[in-house]
């Protein structure tokens, strides 16, 4: 099984960014792009799953990324559970030649904000009201994602445009893969993270902040469940490095590693409340034959954690309809039933081990992983935070509801 990558994905990947083909620090820019571009075409475009996912990917520094082979493999099989056989192949000299010719460009006064991830979830929507409390000037760039979350993403681009001071340059990128085939992605994270590091070192910036809640950062595989590692601190720990093998001077930092989503939510003013209906949280896919809802399912893991969230402080005023929502007055022993009964039962061992203070030994988390020495203190605060929060959730709307199912 092989994966063909050519030479122009990494221009799908990064339009209006300018480019400087003879200018090596942009060449490894272009070829970070590329192979987490590469990576995470193959990873949704693949079915079969049974023999490594091979790669062949164009890149200007062929030696350079040979002697990262292995730190790569290890990292992709970290979040992903999987083996990928990776090989790199230099760029066609004749395309270079016409890219230099046609495309060099020279940047303008580089803004130096730092670059803040917008997936257009509701832990992003937290994220800007952190830079607006803080005064963080910030350029924003994500994905944009199709038909209805893509104009929510809107929506809040265009709130955050009004709301920020200075106004932030907004990016928002078509995904290089029109139609998924494999829905796990679990590579998606590192292309998302790889494009933020390009937009920080155009605007002459160190600094890119991620935005997602503890609780699903450390997400664990409980009882045969799988969860991506798309934001542990592991996953950031390994991207840093491998930032910093190739001598580029940018670094993610996770900002909301100790908090829980509920708590990020309820720190948010009026203006910020009131656009969490345009938040887009649902992991739920749209392929399954028996699945038919529009808008946010309900009862995926992304959807249960948002509305307990949003229970556990009384902010369910704010918050969106769900197919499957808070309180149905009749419930349908259907699909979206079944998949709440066993996400709700995820939380529930979750919540189970943290109370028993098994938890830890299911996170696998290391001191090396963090830059703070009270990193075992600050998440067994967040995880406790989480359990009370959990319990208000259950004493408000899931104990009843079990009793009218039965």
């Amino acid at each position: 099984m092989n994966g063909l990558v050519n030479e122009n994905l990494h221009i799908q990947l990064m339009p209006g960014f300018e480019i400087d083909y003879s200018n090596d620090n942009d060449k490894t820019i272009v070829d970070l792009i590329t192979v987490m571009g590469a990576i995470y075409c193959a990873d949704v475009s693949i079915t079969a799953r049974k023999t490594k996912l091979a790669i062949e990917i164009p890149v200007f520094q062929v030696e350079v990324w040979q002697g990262l082979t292995e730190k790569i493999k290890h990292l992709l099989k970290w979040v992903s559970s999987e083996d990928y056989q990776i090989s790199f192949r230099l760029f066609n000299k004749e395309l270079i030649e016409k890219k230099e010719a046609q495309m060099k460009l020279s940047l303008d006064s580089p803004s130096q904000r730092i670059v803040s991830l917008f997936s257009g979830g509701l832990d992003s929507l937290t994220g800007a009201y952190y830079n607006f409390k803080n005064e963080i000037a910030s350029d924003y760039i994500g994905f944009l994602n199709k038909h209805e979350e893509a104009t929510k993403q809107r929506l809040l681009a265009d709130f955050y445009k009004k709301m920020l001071n200075p106004t932030p340059d907004i990016i928002l990128i078509e995904k290089p893969v029109d139609k998924k085939k494999w829905h796990i992605q679990a590579t998606r994270s590192l292309l998302y993270f790889s494009l933020a590091v390009a937009k920080a070192y155009y605007n002459q910036s160190k600094q890119i902040n991620l935005y997602e809640n503890g609780i699903l950062t450390l997400n664990p595989n409980l009882y045969g469940r799988f969860t991506t590692k798309t934001t542990h601190p592991k996953t950031l720990f390994e991207f840093n490095n491998l930032l910093a093998e190739l001598k580029i001077d940018v670094k993610v930092e996770h900002r909301f590693l100790y908090k829980t989503k509920g708590e990020s939510i309820n720190e948010m003013d009026i203006d910020f409340k009131n656009v969490i209906k345009y938040s887009f949280t649902c992991g739920a896919g749209r392929s399954h034959n028996l699945k038919s809802h529009e808008g946010q399912c309900g009862v995926c893991i992304p959807c249960l954690l948002r509305k307990i969230s949003m229970a556990a402080y009384n902010n369910e005023e704010y918050d969106c309809l769900y197919h499957f929502d808070y309180e149905e007055m009749i419930i349908e022993p259907d699909v979206y039933y079944y998949e709440y009964i066993s996400n709700i039962e995820y939380f529930k061992q979750y919540v189970e081990l943290i109370k028993n203070n098994s938890i830890l030994a299911q996170l696998k988390i290391k001191q090396r992983y963090y830059d703070d020495v009270d990193y075992l203190v600050k998440t067994n605060e967040m995880l406790n935070k989480f359990v009370n929060e959990f319990e208000r959730y259950m004493e408000k709307y899931d104990l009843h509801r079990y009793a009218r199912a039965y």
